[in-house]
């Protein structure tokens, strides 16, 4: 896991920007002018501890160079196929892999590996170069472009922004009013014109000599079972509990490879324990790491350590107190570059921190809630929006976790339901709804604008409700929240974090399962629950969800957390 840059422009700050993502690879900085490309590489070693594995790394022709942000892991079979057609390779890493395998396959090379990547490579005989992101989004990368030759590349927007010096930075206010909508920016938006997200599951191929985007292309699509399902009856219940633990031990077994020590997030919850009991299987002597909180209302590590126990691992355990808060409030706002207001970037980076004082790589459990449905919004979209029941259950329950949605989407239930979108925009926010009316002034946005473009592109009526929701997570919020937060927060602290629910693998199986087999009987994560509820007591899987959120009062202002992270934190 590194950082990663590059652009075309010899007079750029190349030092200075590897130096602004060195927290990304602690152990080793290059840059290297190869034709009329410069690509710069900070380094975290994971696999091939060597100097061989440095990079930029060039083919054994001189004619590609590659410099790679993640890890390959069935990089041993795919090395074993490629001398099998003739490549030699140097080294024993998955960087030397990546690049022949390019060189072999060209575009479709990621129809033959599996990972979380985000890299850049350069033919530089035909002065075109190459930017790939891993399916899900794990890995950013960000490009500039001014549509007059310049292009740039990194990992970080940092890394544009100390790169490109003596460009004048322009503001997308259409972002930062996207920002109200989704609490963070959808990509391929970022909080400046001409500076983009490459979209996860995409590659962008720029040509130096016409000094143009050639084009950005989609190079995978999850498969969906359209298909609500049957009842199951026991055995079959029992035959997809066995086939989901057989995907998971073989993801886990595949990303347990590192040439450096490798732990586990333990927050209590029914996803991070379900890892760490199969990481468990794997490792010996393995420690979960876990977040408490003095304030017992937000505390999970109670059943973290419970939980340890049973599974027969270590537990090491840290308070996360106001006083941390205080202390990394400023460095993280530094660290996620625009504004992003999920609150439990606290308590991920204090983790991280906490797990690198022992281990270079942790294996989480991100994921789990896209991939099985384990969010409120699941079972809100299938009895308010499939079902229209609305009991007064539903509504208390829909009051509670969206103070003042009637305000900003009708006076009465009825209207509110017409418009599926921006009801279930609203179970993203947990918090404070906002004034769009002023927003809109404030940021000039027209009145057509979409607010809700980002959640449309990927909603659809016609998948069962649970399925539906499961998709939207995936391809919105999972990318968008969920995995810019653990990158950033864990990457702060040069740790390496893996998400085996998010191989290419479990995701396949995942969404091959009918609404009913994923979710039996409606219920959230319903599957996943039953797979290891021998394991795992019962108790302990059903518990209410409660998140990895931090004690409002350390960011209270008012009545409104969010809008104080939005307003006071990122001044816009």
């Amino acid at each position: 896991m590194c950082g990663i840059l590059g652009g075309n422009n010899p007079d750029w700050s190349y030092h200075e920007a590897v130096l602004a993502i060195s927290h990304r690879g602690p152990d080793g900085h290059s840059i290297q002018r190869i034709k009329n490309m410069s690509m710069g590489f900070a380094r975290l070693s994971i696999i091939d501890l060597s100097e061989d594995a440095m990079q930029p790394m060039l083919s054994e022709d001189g004619r590609y160079a590659i410099t790679f942000n993640g890890e390959i892991y069935d990089y041993k079979k795919v090395r074993n196929e490629l001398r099998n057609k003739g490549y030699h390779f140097k080294t024993q890493s998955d960087t030397e892999v990546l690049l022949y395998a390019f060189i072999e396959w060209k575009e479709k090379v990621m129809d033959h590996i599996d990972g979380i990547y985000a890299f850049a490579i350069f033919d530089i005989e035909a002065e075109r170069l190459y930017l790939f992101r891993d399916r899900c989004g794990i890995k950013p990368l960000y490009y500039y472009d001014d549509n007059a030759g310049g292009f740039a590349f990194a990992s970080e927007l940092k890394g544009i922004r100390t790169l490109c010096k003596n460009v004048n930075f322009i503001i997308d206010h259409t972002a930062l009013y996207d920002y109200y909508t989704y609490l963070y920016i959808p990509e391929p938006k970022t909080m400046y014109k001409n500076v983009y997200k490459l979209p996860a599951a995409h590659y962008l191929v720029y040509d130096l000599k016409q000094g143009k985007i050639l084009e950005i292309t989609r190079y995978w699509k999850v498969k969906l079972n359209t298909k609500e399902g049957n009842p199951l009856s026991q055995k079959q219940l029992d035959e997809k509990a066995e086939e989901l633990q057989y995907h998971l031990n073989r993801t886990v077994e595949r990303q347990l490879v590192a040439d450096v020590p490798v732990g586990t997030f333990l927050s209590g919850g029914v996803d991070s324990s379900i890892i760490t009991l199969v990481v468990s299987k794997h490792l010996q002597n393995v420690t979960g790491y876990t977040i408490g909180f003095p304030d017992k209302r937000y505390d999970e590590s109670i059943y973290a350590k419970e939980m340890a126990d049973i599974i027969h691992v270590n537990c090491k355990l840290k308070y996360f107190t106001l006083n941390d808060f205080r202390k990394y409030y400023r460095v993280l706002r530094e660290a996620y570059d625009e504004p992003h207001a999920d609150t439990s970037v606290y308590p991920t980076f204090f983790v991280s921190k906490t797990a690198k004082e022992d281990v270079t790589v942790v294996l989480t459990g991100d994921g789990g809630d896209e991939l099985f449905g384990g969010y409120f919004r699941c079972w809100y979209a299938r009895d308010f929006i499939d079902k229209k029941k609305y009991s007064n259950r539903a509504i208390s329950e829909l009051y509670l976790r969206n103070e003042g949605l009637l305000g900003q989407f009708g006076e009465n239930l009825k209207n509110m339901c017409e418009e599926d979108i921006a009801l279930l925009s609203s179970t993203y926010h947990y918090g404070k709804q906002f004034d769009r009316k002023k927003i809109r002034k404030k940021y000039h946005i027209p009145g057509d604008y979409d607010d809700f473009w980002y959640y449309r592109k990927y909603y659809h009526k016609e998948l069962p409700a649970l399925t539906r929701m499961r998709y939207l997570d995936f391809m919105t919020y999972l990318n968008g929240d969920i995995l810019t937060k653990v990158d950033r927060a864990s990457m702060k602290v040069s740790l390496e974090a893996r998400v085996p629910f998010l191989d290419r693998e479990m995701i396949d199986f995942a969404f091959s399962l009918t609404q009913e087999e994923c979710n039996p009987r409606g219920e959230l994560k319903g599957l996943l629950k039953y797979a290891y509820q021998r394991e795992i007591p019962r108790k302990l899987l059903d518990r209410k969800k409660q998140g990895f959120s931090i004690p409002l009062s350390y960011v209270r202002k008012g009545d409104c957390p969010q809008e104080y992270l939005i307003e006071s934190l990122w001044n816009l």
